[in-house]
């Protein structure tokens, strides 16, 4: 393929000018559902924004589980050393998971990360409950619920503060500039027109794809002093469940991540994104497990191997799987999980003008015999909740079971 800056001369493909030719003209991966992220972006509703920083607010829950900092080692001792003491408040109940206790909550000490609690409150007075044990350094505190006495007092109250999270809109232009004998020529098949049109559509939305994927967020003054923001994709966004494989992805291993990070937030069913490493992974992981209808008859409609559509993982949640062509190319051996209902497009829109994806006719100069077309947008995606996404690295097979060592 040969890349020419501007228009293309008139020798480039004038030996197909003659209509009987019957030119064959192969675009190469011309399915452009292949670009399956931006397939799925497609599908989400679009909100205007009217500026181009777009920003949202994240916040969690309450946490529901500690540590102890140091041991207790007494059985009535009643000031306890956290790891976290903002996580507590006065009157509830929290259970150690080794020993069973469980502690109801009287005061915090912020500066000194000490509670003050009362000991195994479910066995006073002769209730049956747990006793009190010692504790170890790093024991895991969980959190049950509040539990107060039957008076007016007011439990204390705690409340988070939201992070703010931001991307921008990007402004996405590609032109289609052809001559005037380009737009007059006809072939046997097509014409000029019509196939740079579809061509360069094809090519401008797996653009978009790319940037949605892996685009790293910036804001910049180009060389002509001009503001240019670059929206961020999904591959950078994920920072914190990661699972890095480095080779061969076990059944096994996939599950416990799946189960601890992958599915673990945001919405129970989820999309993840492929490249062929990690496709030929899935299908080597369940080779052994997966059962086969063999035709023998000859019927050319039925195929032999591992489709993988649906994955479902032991927590009960399910897993799309889809491969995005342009993942393969770039950055084989890796996987997206995205949380779809997390993911909302944003257009910069007013005033009239409208940033979704379009086709602007005709924006030549007025003295230009060609034609100019441009294909725009001016949009970018907010992501939600960072944690309910979730991204493979390094996949190169994959396998049902670990080897004995």
């Amino acid at each position: 393929m040969a890349n020419v800056i501007g228009r293309r001369a008139y020798n480039t493909r004038s030996g197909r000018i003659i209509q009987n030719v019957l030119p064959k003209i192969i675009l190469i991966d011309s399915d452009i559902t292949q670009a399956g992220y931006l397939a799925f972006i497609n599908r989400l509703r679009s909100r205007r924004t009217m500026q181009e920083k777009i920003t949202w607010d994240v916040d969690e829950f309450s946490p529901i589980t500690d540590t102890l900092s140091a041991a207790v080692s007494s059985t009535t001792q009643t000031t306890i050393p956290v790891s976290n003491p903002s996580y507590y408040v006065p009157g509830e109940l929290w259970q150690n998971s080794r020993t069973g206790e469980v502690l109801q909550i009287l005061s915090v000490n912020l500066g000194t990360s000490n509670l003050t609690v009362v000991r195994a409150v479910t066995a006073l007075n002769s209730s049956g409950g747990t006793a009190a044990a010692n504790m170890s350094s790093g024991d895991t505190l969980n959190k049950i619920a509040p539990a107060v006495s039957e008076n007016s007092q007011r439990q204390v109250s705690r409340t988070t503060t939201p992070t703010e999270v931001y991307n921008y809109c990007q402004i996405f232009r590609k032109d289609l500039s052809m001559s005037d004998r380009q737009i007059k020529r006809e072939f046997e098949n097509d014409n000029e027109l019509s196939y740079w049109t579809t061509k360069k559509t094809k090519e401008f939305r797996m653009d978009l794809d790319r940037q949605f994927l892996f685009g790293e967020r910036a804001r910049f003054t180009d060389t002509a002093g001009d503001d240019v923001t670059i929206t961020g994709g999904i591959k950078p966004f994920i920072t914190t469940n990661v699972l890095s494989v480095g080779g061969t992805l076990f059944k096994s291993v996939f599950d416990e991540f799946l189960v601890e990070k992958g599915l673990r937030y945001g919405s129970a069913n989820k999309v993840m994104f492929a490249s062929t490493n990690v496709i030929l992974a899935m299908t080597q992981m369940l080779d052994t497990i997966a059962s086969y209808d063999i035709n023998v008859s000859g019927d050319k409609n039925v195929r032999i191997g591992v489709h993988v559509l649906h994955y479902m993982a032991p927590n009960g949640r399910d897993l799309l799987i889809v491969e995005d062509r342009n993942i393969s190319e770039q950055w084989n051996g890796e996987a997206y999980i995205v949380d779809m209902t997390q993911l909302e497009k944003r257009v910069f829109t007013n005033n009239g003008r409208s940033g979704e994806f379009q086709l602007i006719r005709g924006t030549e100069d007025p003295d230009d015999k060609g034609n100019v077309d441009t294909f725009y947008a001016d949009c970018g995606l907010t992501y939600g909740f960072e944690k309910s996404h979730a991204k493979l690295t390094n996949v190169e097979g994959g396998s049902y079971s670990v080897p004995v060592t």
